[in-house]
């Protein structure tokens, strides 16, 4: 199997086990309890997050695989790899804090250790690849806006 080859891989299998982590927690917690919540006005309708959260992941998996093909150093490698692993693990907290927990409060504050992680791992993309930070820019745009999201439930909580 050629390096390409493995970094396509590795990035895929680590997006899709994130993704299907994240469903399966959001389909326990979906019903009743996402339904239940007040939620302000600006909220969308539940099928749109699933669009958003699959192009989301085919972005994530594309632009990571364009770092790992890029990276010169072995440093760059494990940056890029410990900013992106850990973004991917504060996904599924979230969601398991929001979904599963029920935790409004917690969840908040893990979405925006997401956001900075989000951030930061961007940061560190465009000095590799910029066309791998700018596939992320509907994701750190979707991460602002599920933030502020949040916030709101908790407050109307």
């Amino acid at each position: 199997m050629t390096l390409k080859m493995m970094q396509a891989l590795y990035s895929f299998v680590l997006v899709f086990v994130t993704a299907w982590i994240s469903k399966y927690i959001v389909d326990l917690g979906l019903i009743p309890y996402y339904d239940m919540l007040d939620k302000p006005a600006f909220t969308p309708d539940k099928k749109y997050f699933s669009y958003a959260w699959t192009l989301i992941y085919i972005l994530q998996f594309v632009s990571f695989y364009l770092v790992l093909a890029a990276r010169k150093t072995l440093e760059q490698f494990d940056d890029a790899n410990a900013l992106f692993t850990s973004q991917l693990f504060l996904q599924i907290v979230w969601v398991f804090s929001f979904f599963y927990m029920q935790q409004l409060g917690a969840s908040a504050i893990v979405i925006i250790l997401l956001d900075m992680v989000a951030a930061l791992m961007m940061h560190t993309f465009i000095f590799i690849n910029l066309w791998a930070f700018i596939l992320l820019l509907p994701y750190l745009a979707w991460l602002m806006f599920a933030t502020v999201l949040n916030i709101y439930i908790y407050f109307m909580n």
